[in-house]
């Protein structure tokens, strides 16, 4: 090849050479692109011979790809039925010509943001707040949300995600806070102890103490904790098989049932979750496996529309983003003192830009408006509209929960409170 391909264009030319391969039309075709981003075929059994249409491939993706495909003699792998069916669900599946295509991705980690749940998760409405990066009031929302819905005679569970820099622990006070957290349950689960925690992971603040509802935090940490980092190093983990020859659980999948346990104990009416920021599997697990109404922090510049159009087009890519979707809403993060209107106006026409190309569909002209998901620019409650939270200066400290009528957290919150108790809890069902 005269020049070279990078890792982001092999997905588009593993399609060019199937087409350019001939084919047969039926065929049913595996392809596995490894973690060091080399492409391989998968065939169900060995054979003497790979059947001539499979020789054809190999080759046309050997010429296609350049290094980012194995030579001929070393790109056919073999793979048992079962373990072929196993990983059925993890594959993108499309069509090429009468040609069936499963495109298996063997990611460290980003795999996980689309690893979508595959039944609904019982349990009362959840909300995860998620930001591309720190410092957008995430954590401070997370808190003034849920002291705002326990005044307001809700029961209100908040998971502090945020493990390796916890900042909603904060509620509670060094005297408040429970034995246990989140990531001793996720170490502890790795050797079958993980329930007998639960009952000690859950502090209350005294502040919520007159609250009509109730605020139950459980922090990243307990205040028994010891080796943190030893203990973070593993928390992450998917868990090993029981038995040989069994699969591991994955890490997703355990954090589906450490929220449900929580819930389970605590009987909330509602779950508030704060996630780590950033592409971090913590976030994918909270905003892909929980079935989660998810809060998108954003400031109104161009690495953020940039950070979430490459998440968006991920989702894409993978057939995940239909599944995600309608969950989404958006969260106008420290909305300047001055020129505000203008600032929220240019925000969400910045935003309507980025959800019609990734996230909303292409009406038909003619076609019933109510049969697509594609909103109007000035459509209200459309989940491209802001939220806003506007910057107040004595909110750079913790904010004093007591107090949500009066000062900087009334001035800050008050039209994002109206905007989610009238959009999102509706659509939680609450």
């Amino acid at each position: 090849m005269n020049r070279v391909v990078t890792f982001g264009e092999t997905r588009d030319l593993v399609r060019k050479a199937i087409r350019e391969a001939e084919l047969p039309v039926g065929l049913e075709v595996w392809i596995l692109r490894d973690l060091i981003g080399r492409v391989s075929v998968l065939l169900p059994e060995p054979a003497a011979e790979p059947p001539e249409p499979i020789r054809r491939l190999v080759e046309r993706l050997h010429s296609t790809l350049g290094a980012h495909a194995y030579p001929p003699e070393r790109a056919i792998l073999y793979l048992e039925p079962e373990d072929r069916e196993e990983l059925r669900s993890e594959a993108v599946i499309w069509e090429e010509e009468g040609v069936t295509i499963y495109f298996l991705d063997r990611e460290i980690s980003g795999r996980r943001w689309v690893t979508i749940a595959e039944s609904e998760l019982a349990g009362p409405p959840r909300f995860v707040l998620f930001a591309l990066k720190g410092g957008l009031g995430r954590s401070t929302t997370a808190a003034v949300l849920a002291a705002h819905l326990a005044r307001k005679g809700q029961r209100v569970l908040v998971l502090d995600f945020d493990l390796e820099s916890p900042t909603l622990s904060s509620m509670l006070s060094p005297e408040e806070h429970p034995d246990f957290g989140l990531v001793e349950w996720l170490v502890e689960d790795l050797v079958d102890q993980a329930e007998v925690l639960v009952p000690d992971m859950i502090g209350r603040p005294a502040w919520s103490m007159d609250f009509t509802g109730e605020v139950m935090v459980v922090p990243a940490y307990g205040r028994r904790c010891q080796e943190h980092l030893a203990q973070l190093g593993r928390a992450y983990l998917d868990k090993p098989p029981r038995e040989v020859g069994g699969s591991p659980e994955k890490w997703v999948d355990r954090v589906r049932r450490l929220v449900r346990s929580l819930e389970a104990h605590a009987s909330p009416d509602l779950v508030v979750m704060d996630s780590r920021s950033g592409l971090h599997d913590i976030a994918a697990a909270l905003i892909v496996g929980l079935q989660a109404q998810v809060l998108l922090f954003a400031v109104d510049s161009e690495p953020t529309w940039s950070g979430y159009r490459i998440l968006f087009q991920h989702w894409a890519q993978n057939q995940a983003i239909r599944q995600v979707r309608e969950r989404l809403f958006l969260a106008a993060a420290l909305v300047p003192p001055t020129a505000q209107e203008e600032y929220l106006r240019r925000f969400r026409q910045h935003a309507w830009d980025l959800f019609r190309e990734w996230l909303y569909d292409e009406v038909p002209p003619g076609e019933p408006d109510g049969e697509w998901f594609s909103f109007d620019l000035m459509e209200e409650d459309a989940p491209h509209t802001p939220l806003p939270i506007y910057w107040e200066r004595g909110l750079l400290a913790w904010p004093d929960l007591r107090s949500l009528e009066s000062g900087p957290v009334q001035s800050a919150y008050s039209e994002f409170l109206q905007r989610f108790e009238r959009q999102l809890l509706p659509e939680a069902g609450l």
